[in-house]
């Protein structure tokens, strides 16, 4: 089997986001004996905002696959309104499928949900870590670069709460005041031993996030959440875990079906 593999590259910096991440990471799960290739009849596209609509001639007649990271707002609108009509869609999370505003009437196997597929293992402390590990503190973490974040939402409810929390990432609408503490970047690897030495996590979107790679990763090592119901991510944690480990070996299974 061969696959065209298309999305966006990372930032300007040469950092990677969640989507880069997400993409890297289904890309190292790929079964023994499928090939990358540009030419492949099977295509799968991720981000694409700096894709051409004029790709859209070499998508005709081949089986395409969109994975969505967000609600895809800043693409071509003639590449979205094609793959909306013509490719099969593997959404983050029910949220996100809800929220993204088209209804399709090709069934149910063109429309799948499947969670990114996190390496969660890094982040999960067995019985002897977590006995010596000192957790204090709360923790939000997110790439602050939209107001719909929710920075000035955690800075209110740390005020009412009489708490404070250390701020991760970058952005100009980060959580601002008294109550917050801030540390700017970090690299993706260090980030479980960040989580493992705090209490709580907290993240407070206003607009809706598809899933919340942040989120989850503070789940698995082990926080105590405080967040609310426009984190896709949510349903997997309290309703469908397993989904989280098995994210890879189902999105290959739905490409290869």
């Amino acid at each position: 089997m061969k696959v065209a593999w298309l999305h966006d590259a990372g930032n300007a910096d040469g950092t990677k986001g969640g989507a880069e991440l997400t993409m890297d990471e289904f890309r190292e799960a790929a079964p023994k004996g499928l090939e990358f290739d540009p030419d492949g009849g099977t295509v799968v596209i991720g981000n694409c905002v700096t894709i051409s609509p004029e790709i859209i001639g070499q998508l005709e007649g081949k089986r395409v696959f969109r994975y969505h990271h967000d609600l895809a707002r800043m693409e071509s609108p003639a590449l979205r309104t094609w793959l909306n009509d013509n490719a099969e869609h593997i959404f983050t999370s029910p949220l996100h499928r809800e929220r993204y505003g088209v209804s399709w009437d090709h069934g149910e196997r063109d429309c799948h949900i499947i969670p990114p597929a996190l390496k969660l293992d890094r982040f999960r402390q067995n019985r002897e870590d977590r006995r010596k590990s000192r957790r204090n503190g709360t923790v939000t973490i997110g790439s602050w670069q939209n107001p719909g974040k929710g920075g000035f939402l955690l800075s209110g409810w740390l005020a009412r709460n009489e708490q404070t929390a250390d701020c991760y990432g970058h952005g100009p609408f980060s959580p601002q005041g008294p109550h917050i503490k801030h540390f700017g970047g970090y690299d993706h690897a260090d980030l479980p031993a960040i989580l493992h030495s705090y209490e709580t996590f907290a993240f407070l979107p206003t607009a809706v996030e598809p899933f919340g790679r942040c989120a989850v990763e503070a789940w698995a090592a082990g926080c105590q959440m405080v967040i609310n119901d426009l984190i896709g991510a949510r349903h997997f944690m309290e309703e469908d875990p397993d989904a989280l480990d098995t994210a890879a070996a189902d999105f290959w299974e739905v490409i290869g079906g």
